[in-house]
């Protein structure tokens, strides 16, 4: 029996218990260095309490030190190490092999001593083949996190290549280069990828023009591709051999990483019962309450399963590196101001709401959008949106109903536990035992002097 893994980014503390809450068995963080996201670092005290709340369920807790390390780096990267051990997280992800190195062997400063926390290979270590997996198992890494590129083929070609750990990403962006080895963010800005400094430059617009000078397409979004969603393919990612679904999103706010997991996370419990002798999930405790999850309502650029079965499928989002969101309708009248606007639903059962956000693309080819102030029925009013038009596709990026939902219906995990309670009598003195054990295995029991009083009235206990 394989244990499927459902795991979730967390830019903050805050993020990553929310995240176990909705159902996730483990959570990726950077701590206050050498992540790939220096936006979304996060102190060791911070690290020590996710950990010990992780724990309590059996969830992990994996901290990034996925960037480049310089050579006048290595006495801190141990001492970051060290931290990041006695802190108790799970695992440590690697791009740079000198972290496996000083694994291995100690800093410079402690030469010999071991690290013995588990290491896995970043998708940063760009592993698309099974030579390159079995090289980077063979230095002793215990995971490896394949690029999204691959189909499931060449999936299960890597799995029969290695006995080790596989991680794939399921779900979020999408890097228009292998598997974040960009360099095109330093050639532009001097700000390196691979330094946590990536400019996003695949979300910006660009000109595409021959080599006459001659403008093919203009203003475009030429280099960004949709995002991944890939909840309808668990089940055949983990026949591939992948153990752990990967969301993508450390600098995603807490509302998309809540509906994302519980979304997965009920996908994986579904596949789980329809295959109870194959899976189990690698964590423990029951999700209860909470809201519906759809990951149509919040931030995407359209969605994709890229590579999957081996085939060009429509990836790009060229009009706009922006979320579009759900199409709402087109606008059929406005008022000369432009502050009140008129649909025709897309499709039945649309409803909006006060506070709504919503994009439109104008005459121009350009991405603009306006807040819904006061929503009744099919009618908007909001702010003069001089660029708005009669025809024009109106989408919802914003569902304020959806987020208000997510904020106030919190999840809530629980450990399942079993007791009992038994009564004995020795030398006429009562004792009560108490055992309680979880659904994990833990087990505490409890004795306690019951006293020696007997019931006067028996027939008044029943």
């Amino acid at each position: 029996m394989r244990e499927i893994e459902l795991l979730a980014p967390a830019r903050d503390i805050q993020i990553g218990i929310a995240a176990i809450d909705c159902g996730a068995d483990a959570v990726y963080i950077a701590g206050p260095q050498f992540g790939a996201r220096q936006a979304a670092g996060n102190s060791m005290e911070d690290i020590r309490t996710l950990c010990s709340y992780a724990h309590k369920f059996g969830a992990r807790i994996f901290v990034t030190m996925n960037t480049i390390i310089y050579d006048h780096e290595i006495d801190e990267a141990w001492r970051h190490l060290l931290m990041v051990q006695e802190a108790g997280a799970d695992a440590i992800i690697v791009q740079d092999l000198a972290i496996l190195e000083l694994a291995r062997n100690g800093g410079p400063e402690h030469s010999g001593e071991k690290l013995g926390i588990p290491l896995h290979a970043s998708t940063q270590c760009a592993i698309r083949t099974p030579e390159q997996a079995v090289f980077l198992e063979s230095l002793g890494f215990s995971r490896l996190i394949l690029e999204r590129e691959l189909s499931l083929e060449e999936i299960r070609a890597i799995r029969r290549a290695v006995s080790c750990e596989l991680e794939f990403f399921v779900h979020g962006a999408i890097c228009v280069c292998y598997s974040g080895q960009c360099y095109l963010s330093e050639q532009i800005a001097g700000r390196s990828a691979n330094r946590g400094a990536c400019i996003q430059a695949c979300r910006s617009r660009y000109d595409l023009a021959d080599k006459s000078g001659r403008i093919l397409v203009k203003d475009k979004a030429l280099l960004s591709l949709k995002d991944y969603n890939l909840r309808n393919r668990l089940a055949d990612l983990a026949e591939a051999g992948i153990t752990s679904f990967k969301i993508e999103g450390r600098l995603k706010n807490i509302s998309y990483v809540k509906n994302a997991v519980r979304d997965y996370s009920t996908v994986i419990d579904e596949m789980i019962n329809k295959n109870p002798d194959k899976y189990v999930r690698a964590s423990f405790g029951q999700v209860t309450g909470g809201f519906a999850p759809d990951t149509g309502k919040t931030f995407n650029r359209g969605y994709t399963e890229l590579f999957l079965d081996g085939r060009r499928g429509h990836w790009t989002c060229m009009d706009t590196a922006k979320s579009m969101g759900e199409e709402i309708g087109t606008v059929v009248s406005l008022n000369r101001d432009k502050t009140r606007v008129g649909i025709r639903p897309a499709s039945k059962g649309i409803s909006l709401h006060n506070g709504d956000g919503f994009s439109f693309v104008t005459g121009n080819g350009s991405v603009t959008g306006f807040r819904g102030d006061v929503c009744e029925g099919l009618s908007i009013r909001c702010k003069s949106t001089p660029s708005l038009f009669i025809g024009a596709k109106l989408f919802r990026n914003i569902n304020s109903a959806f987020e208000k939902e997510i904020e106030k219906q919190a999840c809530k995990r629980e450990i399942g536990v079993s007791a009992s309670v038994s009564f004995d009598i020795n030398d006429g003195k009562w004792t009560l035992t108490a055992e309680a054990r979880t659904e994990d295995g833990r087990r505490i029991t409890e004795v306690f002097d019951a006293g020696t009083q007997t019931a006067d009235n028996p027939a008044k206990i029943l």
